[in-house]
């Protein structure tokens, strides 16, 4: 009687978790849907759309860390560089701790803060932020070019060539870096012409 009795008290717990379990699920697939409608309106550039979505997303899921950054991305996309640094630092802190449900590459999240500082004009400030992207994957070649740059609007030419000859060593067709180091070379004064005999 008392084994039969277990069973039954056993049983009602799970019948009665089942719809909690369900919610969750639901829950989720809810947030994996608005992230998805976010995604379509950054397709179409339909940005302010995108972040409503995202926002609806991150609301119901707010340990999935790209949704974050998406939001992020999607007021740089705009031109809104003030409005995204919050985002940015809460991927940055979800991926740090790890909490991330995403599995968001931290050198992502680098690499976008040292893309608005290059457009708000901080080059000295990307150079730092563009150590960390680079650190955390060496074989990226994006925050290797956009290194170059900055240290190209800064005139260190020297540097800037290394670096876009690194990025050609990792991609020999990459066509900014080709463009960049026409530009730098055109910077460079001309070596000394040799004496005549």
């Amino acid at each position: 009687m008392r084994k039969r009795y277990i069973i039954l008290v056993v049983l009602a717990f799970l019948v009665c978790l089942a719809p909690a379990v369900r919610s969750a699920d639901e829950k989720v697939q809810d947030a994996s849907y608005w992230r998805t409608e976010g995604d379509k309106y950054v397709q179409m550039r339909e940005y302010d759309k995108a972040i409503e979505c995202y926002k609806k997303s991150h609301a119901m899921d707010p340990l999935h860390a790209r949704t974050v950054f998406r939001i992020a991305f999607s007021y740089d996309a705009q031109g809104k560089f003030g409005e995204s640094p919050p985002y940015l630092d809460k991927a940055l802190e979800l991926v740090k701790s790890g909490k991330d449900s995403s599995k968001l590459p931290i050198g992502d999240i680098y690499a976008e803060k040292g893309y608005i500082l290059i457009l708000t004009g901080k080059y000295r400030d990307a150079l730092p932020v563009y150590d960390l992207a680079i650190e955390s994957d060496p074989k990226w070649s994006y925050p290797v070019f956009w290194k170059a740059y900055a240290h190209f609007k800064l005139n260190d030419y020297g540097k800037a060539l290394e670096l876009c000859n690194k990025v050609l060593q990792m991609e020999p067709n990459h066509k900014d870096a080709l463009k960049l180091k026409g530009m730098i070379e055109q910077q460079q004064p001309a070596p000394p012409s040799s004496p005549k005999k």
